[in-house]
């Protein structure tokens, strides 16, 4: 590399100087020569590279970088948005450290920078990343990017990318977890929403419509289950989400919406079951409930009307068996 590309300071990591007259710094990381015909198909981890140097940005020990303490937040973002997605009836994409690319005006690879998740909630309607990843220009920015500050410390240099290519929504969380190789400060979550071209810290989301910072900061740490506050936090945000992207609520999700019918079948069977005793007695209403048991609510239409017809609990459980034979 030549002089004033890259360097390293102990205080502060790694230090790139772009030809635009950038200094973009890396706590945390150390920098290392790779061609653009090697990045496309590199497979280790790393911050960022830079095209018209050469230059990648690698945190200075990986076994830090892939430590639980970083990874979960992003897994749990995406298990989160899951049950958003359920209970708006609606469907998102987590596409967790997918490259994101900018190309420069021939085609060619201009720098490429890597997150620690991002998520689409309209993916429908969304131009999505392809094999290499998000494409700069092509492909539609996602509505909300998470970095995970652990070992190091975006702020000072993935952070002015970020606002610089325009992206709406930008979450950094400091995990709660301490380790000697912090470099990102007190723990917490901060949100940045892009207006007039750069960021300004908001305290809570607009993409996820008003969950908060502390709210999505306390979540993402959970190490026991949610709690009865992240829950009550996501339905909040669920109810008006749904407003939002104009969705059906849990109605819409193929699995709430099953879940929901059993609960239904299940109360309708209890009631006939219920009405064939007070008619017939309780022998008649457990055979009933045997032949009831597993049927879906549009079965279960004609048997409130036999109880009345049937003049006998043995004519009732005939039909019934009648009806579950066609």
């Amino acid at each position: 590399m030549t002089e004033k590309v890259a360097e390293a300071l102990a205080d502060e990591g790694a230090v790139l100087y772009t030809p635009d007259g950038q200094r973009l710094v890396f706590p945390g990381c150390h920098a290392k020569r790779v061609s653009a015909a090697e990045i496309e198909t590199y497979e280790g981890r790393f911050e960022y590279w830079d095209g018209p140097t050469e230059t990648l940005i690698v945190a200075d020990d990986d076994a830090h970088i892939v430590s639980a303490d970083h990874e979960l937040p992003a897994q749990y973002l995406a298990q989160l948005a899951q049950q958003l997605a359920d209970e708006c009836g609606a469907h998102f994409m987590a596409f967790g450290t997918t490259s994101i690319w900018k190309l420069d005006d021939e085609g060619g690879y201009e720098a490429v920078l890597r997150p620690d998740q991002f998520i689409y909630l309209r993916p429908h309607e969304a131009w999505l990343p392809d094999h290499l990843g998000l494409k700069l220009g092509i492909h539609s920015l996602p509505d909300v990017v998470l970095e995970v500050d652990h070992t190091t410390d975006i702020r000072r240099g993935k952070l002015q990318k970020y606002q610089a290519w325009g992206f709406p929504e930008l979450w950094v969380e400091v995990p709660e977890a301490f380790t000697p190789y912090r470099r990102a400060g007190a723990s917490g979550l901060r949100i940045r929403v892009w207006e007039d071209g750069r960021y300004r810290q908001v305290e809570a989301s607009r993409a996820f419509a008003g969950w908060t910072a502390a709210e999505i900061h306390a979540a993402l740490n959970e190490r026991e289950g949610w709690s009865a506050a992240t829950i009550d936090a996501l339905l909040r945000v669920a109810k008006a989400l749904t407003k939002q992207l104009g969705t059906a609520g849990p109605e819409g999700s193929a699995r709430l919406s099953r879940h929901r019918a059993e609960g239904r079948a299940e109360g309708e069977r209890a009631l006939l079951c219920r009405l064939a005793a007070r008619r017939f007695g309780d022998e008649v209403a457990e055979s009933l409930g045997r032949l009831l048991a597993g049927l879906a609510s549009e079965e279960l239409a004609h048997v409130g009307d036999w109880i009345v017809e049937c003049a006998s609990g043995g004519e009732l459980l005939r039909r019934v068996r009648d009806r579950r034979r066609t």
